[in-house]
């Protein structure tokens, strides 16, 4: 079974779960922009055929809208009630509560991407399907200002090549902690305070460095693509397949659902940095691989 020459060919380190569902990502974009689009990981590299260039893909992700699912209005009442201020809040009734709720709604809402790929992504609310296990940000954090950080940090070319998913930036705000080459680095419970709280000020503010290619992709590829809970245990599975699949087809195989020859499985685990705050750890071969 031979593949189809690809179009776009993106360099990958498939131990890595965050660079993992990056690739997810990226066949998630390019198949909305042309439809049929196909994918596979093939020696260190991810490949997609389809109609157009990686240039074209992270110009159009670069310059699409961002947002999340509250409407005009809400956010209109928000920036009147934050206005207000908390002296003019208490001369009307409720206007705390509500100021309050919409202030959960901003940080907790869907995110939608807007032309040319029109997603909503709120897997991070899914208990049923088990979506939220993979929420790696604090109540307190917005998921809206984390997705937004990422998104801004790609104005730049520098990222827009076949390395996009190590393109390093800092001074850019907290990351999802999708990469697993920050997992382990020193989290609150190590340094002895969270870095949240302080973000609010340039004073206290502690810059960290990410990838935000990576993140905001991994962040798009997990809507669709999740690895396999190994039921019981902090343990999750996901399989790099090797031959071109549309994105109907792959979904279910790189979670293991779906068994494919000649392609192996991963795993790995979450590290819980406080009782809310997670990261994605490196994975390593699974021996109950899918290589049939």
């Amino acid at each position: 079974m031979s593949n189809p020459e690809a179009s776009i060919r993106v360099k990958v380190e498939v131990t890595n779960p965050g660079q993992f569902f990056a690739c997810c990502g990226l066949l998630e974009l390019a198949d909305r922009l042309w439809p049929g689009a196909e994918g596979w990981f093939e020696d260190g590299e991810f490949c997609v055929t389809c109609a157009g260039t990686l240039g074209e893909l992270l110009e159009r992700l670069a310059e699409c809208k961002l947002k999340n699912a509250m409407s005009e209005t809400e956010h209109t009442r928000f920036a009147e009630l934050t206005e207000l201020g908390g002296t003019g809040r208490k001369k009307l009734p409720g206007a705390e509560d509500e100021l309050k709720a919409l202030d959960a709604l901003r940080r907790e809402a869907a995110i939608v991407l807007g032309n040319p790929f029109n997603i909503t992504l709120d897997w991070f609310h899914d208990d049923l399907a088990g979506g939220s296990r993979f929420k790696t940000w604090a109540g307190r954090q917005s998921v809206l200002d984390i997705a937004t950080a990422m998104k801004t940090a790609l104005n730049t070319q520098q990222w827009r090549n076949d390395d996009c998913l190590t393109y390093s930036a800092s001074e850019i705000g907290l990351p999802f902690n999708f990469d697993s080459d920050l997992g382990g680095q020193g989290g609150a419970i190590d340094i002895g305070f969270s870095f949240d709280p302080l973000a609010g000020s340039a004073l206290t503010r502690i810059e960290s460095t990410a990838r935000p290619a990576l993140e905001l992709l991994s962040f798009i590829g997990l809507q669709r693509f999740r690895p396999m809970e190994v039921r019981g245990e902090n343990r999750f599975q996901y399989v790099a397949w090797k031959h071109s699949l549309p994105i109907a087809t792959a979904m279910p195989v790189a979670s293991g659902v779906t068994p494919f020859c000649d392609s192996k499985m991963y795993e790995f685990r979450l590290l819980y940095r406080t009782k809310y705050l997670k990261s994605f750890l490196p994975a390593t071969l699974s021996t109950g691989g899918s290589d049939e």
